[in-house]
């Protein structure tokens, strides 16, 4: 199983590219775009961890450092259950709006938000 360390290595550069993506101007971030994106990653991993570049052994130690990286940018206590929350809140419902978000990319966040939420959820308008 890869290690937090190994983690933080292989997926930096590629958390690096999402806050580029984010960036509003200079060091401002979309940081409800961030989540979006965050939750998205993982539940591609999930869905399809050898496409990810990882093993379902991995998963756990991918769950952490998606964690630390939500804490970082978005703030202190965030992790992808939070975020998860977060989407399927009327703020969330407002934010994938204001992105555009395809109907298909909410049916897949709300997939897993069932999954990781352990509950049923029903898309706010």
């Amino acid at each position: 199983m890869m290690k937090i360390e190994e983690a933080r290595e292989r997926f930096i550069p590629a958390v690096e590219e999402i806050l580029d993506q984010c960036r509003l101007v200079d060091e401002f971030v979309d940081k409800e775009k961030f989540r979006m994106m965050i939750a998205t990653i993982w539940g591609n991993a999930v869905l399809e961890p050898d496409r990810s570049g990882i093993t379902e052994d991995d998963l756990p130690v991918l769950h952490d450092f998606l964690n630390e990286e939500l804490n970082r940018v978005v703030g202190a206590d965030e992790n992808l259950m939070s975020t998860f929350e977060f989407l399927v809140s009327k703020k969330g419902a407002d934010s994938m709006s204001r992105l555009q978000t395809s109907q298909n990319h909410r049916e897949f966040l709300f997939y897993f938000a069932r999954l990781i939420l352990q509950r049923e959820v029903e898309p706010k308008t």
